[in-house]
């Protein structure tokens, strides 16, 4: 993984779909897939030296070509380090760059950006990526469609993908791009804000993301394949949500709670908690809950209750007409429908 991924990529590794075995493998002396065999007529494509250049040793890949960071995308560097991060011999079989090294040569030879079109290049390089079976076999087939004309649309290490931990990596990498263009619209929003508002937006947002993350690892059920993928969509749901909702409020529509409403909705959101670990305590090996807990839910709702205190104290200083109660029932009726969710059948 490059240095650029944000820490949502730092998260899908923790919940266990960090690459355990290298990213690629060496062609077996018996193929058992049709790609491999296909494969074999690639391995022997030249590389051209002067495509290789001198890239730094600590460069980055995936944020040159993608353009992270703030900074302008540029193909051409993004293939010298890509090389970099290739290697050679058996360093080769050793890359851990899920979109850098071979991979990023790929894209690179198959859309001819900083580099002349090369489609049996870009094959050797998707054979040397590795992959699931049907990956792989789907990136040479994209590319057979690229060579014919059939297919013009540029072409992405996720376009292909069939695996449970390339979606949780490829949606990982969308959930970065989408956050930078969130990132832009927060700046944009606070930008006439006062010192006081600015602070305590930002101490509610770290409590948000602590809330948030807690969430799509612990109340998001982890069990299959797609584990990746799903804690990351649970994570960017939340995301989104909390940004279009300030951009409503600054709108001067606010949520219809009344202060007076408060009391019963923490009544019924303590109910909705006790039922929730109740059910969660008292379920089997074959529960609908998957990976969730009772523990993982305890530990999120005092995240919550964290980021519940922090709004409050955020919309104290940029929103004080609207009362603290009545911020307080609004965020409680939102925390016990998903709790809801997580008993919902």
């Amino acid at each position: 993984m490059t240095r650029a991924s944000s820490a949502r990529n730092s998260l899908i590794a923790a919940i266990g779909l960090l690459f355990s075995t290298p990213l690629l493998a060496a062609l077996p002396d018996d193929p058992q897939w049709p790609h491999e065999t296909e494969c074999r007529k690639w391995a022997d494509i030249p590389v051209p030296a002067r495509d290789i250049g001198n890239a730094p040793q600590q460069c980055d890949a995936q944020a040159l070509y993608y353009g992270e960071g703030g900074k302008g995308r540029d193909p051409g560097a993004a293939r010298e380090c890509a090389y970099r991060e290739r290697g050679t011999g058996a360093a080769i079989q050793q890359q851990g760059a899920v979109f850098g090294g071979s991979g990023l040569l790929m894209m690179l030879y198959a859309n001819g950006e900083g580099v002349a079109r090369n489609i049996p290049l870009a094959k050797r390089f998707a054979c040397e990526y590795d992959g699931a079976p049907a990956e792989v076999s789907g990136r040479l087939e994209h590319l057979d469609a690229i060579a014919s004309g059939k297919d013009r649309k540029p072409m992405d290490i996720c376009d292909d993908i069939t695996s449970g931990m390339m979606m949780g990596f490829c949606a990982a990498h969308d959930g970065d791009a989408a956050r930078a263009q969130r990132e832009k619209r927060w700046t944009s929003l606070q930008a006439s804000w006062s010192p006081a508002q600015r602070g305590a937006l930002a101490d509610m947002r770290k409590a948000a993301k602590a809330y948030f993350e807690s969430v799509s690892r612990e109340e998001t059920d982890m069990s299959g394949t797609a584990r990746g993928m799903l804690a990351e969509n649970a994570y960017e749901n939340l995301d989104k949500a909390l940004l279009a909702e300030i951009e409503h409020f600054e709108r001067g529509k606010f949520p219809a709670t009344r202060a007076q409403d408060f009391t019963g909705a923490d009544r019924g959101l303590n109910a909705t908690y006790k039922k929730v670990l109740a059910r969660l305590n008292a379920a089997t090996d074959s529960s609908p809950y998957g990976t969730v807990t009772a523990d993982g839910v305890r530990t999120t709702q005092r995240l919550w209750l964290g980021y519940r205190d922090a709004w409050v104290r955020f919309a104290a200083t940029r929103y004080p007409a609207v009362a603290a109660d009545a911020w307080r029932a609004w965020l409680t009726r939102d925390r016990n429908g998903a709790l809801l969710e997580i008993i919902s059948d």
